[in-house]
């Protein structure tokens, strides 16, 4: 058991087969019967092989659509064009003459007065596009793909130094550091994302990849930070924040099976694994802020996509002749249609809308509007004829949830900008729970909003000092109704039908409470180079929670000296709060009292650029908990005592661990990541204060991704074979296109703590023995190969690119948890088999 296992639980009455309420125990069951019907349909009892049929019959159809439109002859291309605007990372104002090249051409550009640029005439492919400034570190981005007669769209902000001023010559080369960051942070684009095997474009599940983060289960994209636990991550979208981004989200936490962002809106994702800066707060253990792109500001294009997981929409285009740009999208899941003739009665519907929209009132005040809903259903009935034999109690389930939100960006000249927003964001749950009788024995009606007005502003005061500042307030109703039946003990005596009833019973749960509270918060940030090899960021933040009437005060500091041009040692440290969620603080009357769950960091670490596309880090970490929100009944050894809601600040643990990071971006063809941490989790057990390793204490993290890419158009071996008949029947199969891409993840976790369980045959239940150590067994490691093919055919105006991508190639039976059945038996629950995804898009 984590020492915050608790914190995260669903209010209900205790179960005695582990120290956790039995309503939390349905929802784990549940979140992963979700993902296991939308990404993963089978792995269940009954009708396995008429999944998988239909399934591949999916996937064989998508492909052979594509065969008539690429039998075709090539045409003539008509070239496109790039262009953008290049600003400057600090103050977010235009950089003129800024220089634009794409590497191996000819061609480029310099950057106008507004730091606008145009290449035109770009032959169609995928570049990687330089742009350099006196006094900028120099960048590059790859997978920059240029689509007959399109204008592709790139906004790029670079970083200014003062490292020149000694002779040395500063590159970023294919790598940018997120804003304000020392240490523990990596960006990416949407290209990168893509590209990710066995991700299935989801932006947490590619953070998983990293060093820092490992995972939950397959079928959920929590993302936990060395040694943390659910929920510990902050959601930014365009300056936004969202508690939960994902459909069929899990209350109080920060995951879900599907994230609901659209991945084709994001121009860029900032995530901080440790030791953030002070303008992100409210969370113990990382930071991730998506920046979305503004639409097309010249003419309207569209996508279009066909899928395993659903169908979408999406179209942008100009506002206000080119002053504004807009971007939409709908998704919709279509599961019930492909797996209605397998049996299964229990399928999720779900779909997804997003909207964003930029307009320029002037040159210096720029208007934003995001706007994201999704909504999700699913009903479970526990019958054979339902194809599930899981467990799985009887189960009605609908959520809904939306974030928007209304920017106004200003620039003040050449010295900074800010930014302020007003936003609302909301999640409903609607859940109920019952018997074999019909009896409804669980529900929960469940909202929780909150209304935020945020401010930021930066300055840059000289190009060695920089200074932050900002805060938000936050109107927060929610209304939580969560309603649990009585349970009664149960005395089962061998040859005998009665069956008395234990003078131990569970009573009835019912909390109900709705009442508007409200947060606050401030930041100071600052950054200073003393002198010209040292970077030194300083911050403190405050954060208020009315609720509990508590207050948080955090400091943060970080240092960076570049020993070489390539080499920069880094050392960040400083205190990290959290805040109860909503549903911990009204689960009892008396948990107002609740005080912020801490973390304090220390992070040090050396990174090295060897060649502008190669990049490495190493990195040592200390993170100490503290406050941690545990159970009261998890204070006594007593497997019997009864959960009343009641929780207090008592658990406390740390981590301590080791991280290595090597990642080459693609130059021509190939590119690889590497990443392993070695990494130990162990918590206090409240019940005799001894250390016990916490649940994700994983201690071995390897990732291992490669992929390449082949431009197949200027080879003749390629033209002359499809001209043939043979190939214009048998080419959808081929892994040919006139640019392929294929990638490879492989990735492994050491086995993950549980505690041993006795079975109590008089009541038929398993208990956690009082005498019995916290999380002293193993599950069997972990293991999984996935693998990714996507295909890119281009046609004059339009493209087309298909992709599969297979889940667990070679089907290892990883073990996520085991089920303990009241007979005294015990059943394994795995995560994914092997699965194939795919899909289609068109753009035009």
């Amino acid at each position: 058991m984590h020492a915050g296992t608790a914190c995260f639980s669903l209010p209900a009455r205790k179960s005695i087969s582990r120290p956790i309420p039995e309503p939390e125990k349905f929802l784990k069951k549940f979140a992963a019967l979700i993902f296991h019907v939308t990404f993963n349909l089978q792995n269940m009892e009954r009708g396995v092989m008429q999944r998988k049929s239909s399934i591949f019959a999916v996937c064989f159809t998508l492909f052979a659509l594509t065969g008539v439109l690429f039998a075709a002859e090539s045409e003539t291309f008509r070239p496109g064009q790039i262009r953008g605007t290049i600003l400057d990372l600090s103050t977010q104002t235009p950089l003129p003459a800024a220089a634009v090249m794409i590497a191996g051409t000819n061609l480029g550009a310099a950057a106008d007065m507004d730091g606008n640029y145009i290449i035109q005439r770009v032959p169609s492919g995928i570049y990687n596009v330089r742009f350099t400034m006196m006094g900028y570190e120099s960048r590059v981005v790859n997978n920059v793909v240029v689509n007959p007669g399109r204008t592709t769209w790139q906004t790029i902000e670079l970083k200014s130094t003062v490292l020149e001023m000694e002779g040395l010559t500063v590159t970023a080369g294919f790598f940018q550091e997120a804003r304000d960051a020392v240490i523990s942070n990596r960006s990416m684009d949407y290209e990168e994302i893509r590209m990710d095997p066995g991700s299935a474009e989801d932006i947490q599940r590619v953070v998983q990849a990293l060093p820092s983060v490992v995972s939950g289960s397959d079928q959920d994209n929590e993302i936990i930070v060395r040694g943390g636990m659910p929920g510990e991550n902050l959601f930014l979208m365009d300056h936004i924040e969202i508690p939960n981004p994902n459909h069929f989200a899990h209350q109080g936490l920060g995951g879900g099976p599907i994230n609901m962002i659209n991945t084709q809106f994001v121009r860029r994702v900032d995530f901080y694994a440790g030791a953030f800066p002070a303008r992100y707060g409210d969370k113990a253990s990382s930071a991730m802020d998506i920046a979305l792109r503004d639409g097309d500001r010249e003419r309207r294009t569209g996508h279009g996509y066909l899928g395993m997981a659903g169908a979408g929409v999406m179209v942008e285009g100009p506002l206000g002749q080119g002053k504004g740009a807009y971007i939409l999208s709908v998704r919709k899941s279509f599961l019930d249609l492909i797996i209605a003739s397998t049996g299964l009665t229990a399928v999720p519907r779900y779909y997804s809308l997003q909207g964003r929209a930029s307009y320029d009132l002037n040159p210096a005040n720029r208007l934003i509007w995001n706007g994201i809903y999704g909504n999700d259903a699913i009903t479970i009935e526990d019958t054979e004829g339902g194809g599930y034999e899981r467990g799985a109690e009887n189960v009605r389930a609908k959520s809904q949830q939306y974030a928007t939100g209304l920017t106004l960006r200003t620039l003040y000249a050449d010295r900074g900008y800010s930014r302020i927003t007003l936003s609302q964001v909301a999640n409903r749950w609607d859940l109920d729970v019952w018997n074999e009788t019909g009896k409804t024995y669980y529900r929960n009606l469940s909202t929780e909003m909150e209304r935020t007005l945020k401010a930021d502003l930066t300055m840059q005061l000289s190009r060695e000092f920089e200074i932050g500042t900002g805060g938000h307030v936050k109107s927060i109703p929610f209304d939580i109704d969560i309603w649990a039946d009585a349970d009664t003990m149960r005395v089962y005596r061998p040859g005998t039908s009665f069956v008395p009833a234990d003078s131990l019973i569970y009573p009835e749960y019912a909390r109900k409470n709705r009442r508007t509270t409200w947060k606050a918060a401030a930041y100071g940030h600052m950054r200073w180079n003393p002198w010209m090899r040292l970077t030194t960021t300083w911050g403190i933040r405050a954060d208020y929670f009315g609720y509990t009437d508590r207050t948080a005060i955090d400091p943060r500091i970080g240092f960076s000296y570049a020993l070489t041009e390539k080499t920069d040692l880094n050392l960040a440290l400083g205190q990290f709060s959290q805040s109860p969620a909503y549903i911990q603080i009204t689960a009892h009357p008396d948990n107002d009292d609740l005080d912020y769950k801490k973390t304090r960091q220390i992070v040090f670490g050396i990174a090295r650029l060897f060649r502008e596309e190669l990049k490495g880090t190493i990195e040592l970490f200390y993170k100490d908990y503290s406050n941690v929100p545990v159970s009261e009944s998890q204070l006594t050894p007593d497997p019997f005592a009864s959960y009343e809601g009641r929780l207090i600040n008592r658990g406390e643990g740390y981590a301590v661990g080791v991280e290595l990071f090597l990642q080459k971006k693609r130059v021509r063809q190939y590119h690889y990541t590497a990443s392993y941490s070695y990494s130990i989790a162990r918590g206090m057990d409240p019940r005799y204060r001894t250390e016990y390793d916490w649940d994700y204490d994983y201690r071995h993290n390897l990732t291992l991704i490669g992929g390449a890419k082949y431009d197949l158009r200027d080879k003749a071996w390629y033209q002359n074979m499809k001209r043939h008949l043979f190939y214009k029947i048998t080419g959808w199969i081929l892994p040919f296109a006139d640019q392929v891409e294929i990638g490879v993840r492989w990735r492994y976790l050491g086995g993950r703590p549980y505690s041993e369980r006795t079975y109590l045959p008089q009541y038929r239940r398993w208990i956690v023995a009082p005498e019995t150590p916290l999380n002293t067994h193993r599950y069997p490691v972990y293991h999984r190969l996935d693998l990714r093919l996507d295909r890119r055919f281009m046609f004059d105006g339009w493209n087309m690119v298909t992709y599969l991508d297979i889940m667990n190639v070679y089907g290892r039976d990883n073990i996520w948890m085991y089920a303990y059945n009241a007979d005294g038996s015990r059943e394994n629950i795995y995560q994914f088999q092997v699965f194939p995804v795919g899909g289609i898009t068109i753009e035009f």
